[in-house]
C-alpha cells in the first residue's frame, strides 16, 4: 500500500485527502470526516476497471473504465474537487508525515477565498507519460516519486 497525503499549509500542515494505492492497482480517495459517524465518502478506481463515488455506504456515479495495470493508457481523472481558504479550518485533522509515503502540500496562500475557484485533481497516468495539465496547474511530486518506483504501472498524478 502507498499512501499521499493532499494537505493545505497554514500554520501547519492539514490533511483535506489521502490518495493510497493498494497493490499494483487499487486507487482510492477518501476525504477525512471522522466527526461524522458513517460518513467515509471515498471515491474508488478498482483493478477491474470499476470507478465509482461513494458516501453513506452508497455508491454512486458508477462507470466501467479502462483497468489500471500494465496495459493502462493516456490519463484517467480518478476525481478532481474544490479547495479554499477556509477548508482545512473545517476538516481540522493535522498530518502525521509518518503515516504517509508522501505528502503533497498547498500553500494558503495559492488558495482563493471563493469556493469552487481552486481544484485539486487526482489522476490516473499512463507508466512512463507525464500528467495533461490544464494552464496554470501544477503536478504533485509524489506522484513522480511512485511513477519513479513502479514505470511499469500507471501513477497517481
Amino acid at each position: 500500500m502507498y499512501k499521499i497525503a493532499l494537505c493545505i499549509r497554514d500554520a501547519d500542515s492539514f490533511l483535506i485527502a489521502t490518495v493510497v494505492r493498494v497493490g499494483a492497482t487499487d486507487v482510492y480517495v477518501n476525504w477525512p470526516r471522522n466527526h461524522i459517524k458513517g460518513w467515509k465518502p471515498h471515491t474508488s478506481y478498482h483493478a477491474s476497471g470499476r470507478h465509482h463515488q461513494k458516501s453513506f455506504g452508497k455508491a454512486f456515479n458508477v462507470r466501467q473504465e479502462q483497468k489500471p495495470n500494465t496495459t493502462f493508457k493516456n490519463t484517467r481523472n480518478v476525481i478532481s474537487f474544490p479547495v479554499a481558504t477556509d477548508h482545512h479550518k473545517k476538516v481540522n485533522t493535522r498530518v502525521q508525515p509518518r503515516d504517509f509515503d508522501a505528502t503533497f502540500e498547498i500553500l494558503v496562500e495559492q488558495l482563493r477565498p471563493e469556493k469552487h475557484v481552486t481544484y485539486v485533481y487526482a489522476d490516473l497516468v499512463e507508466p512512463g507519460k507525464d500528467p495533461l495539465l490544464i494552464p496554470g496547474a501544477f503536478s504533485s511530486p509524489a506522484g513522480h516519486l511512485q511513477r519513479r518506483r513502479a514505470l511499469d504501472r500507471p501513477h497517481a498524478a
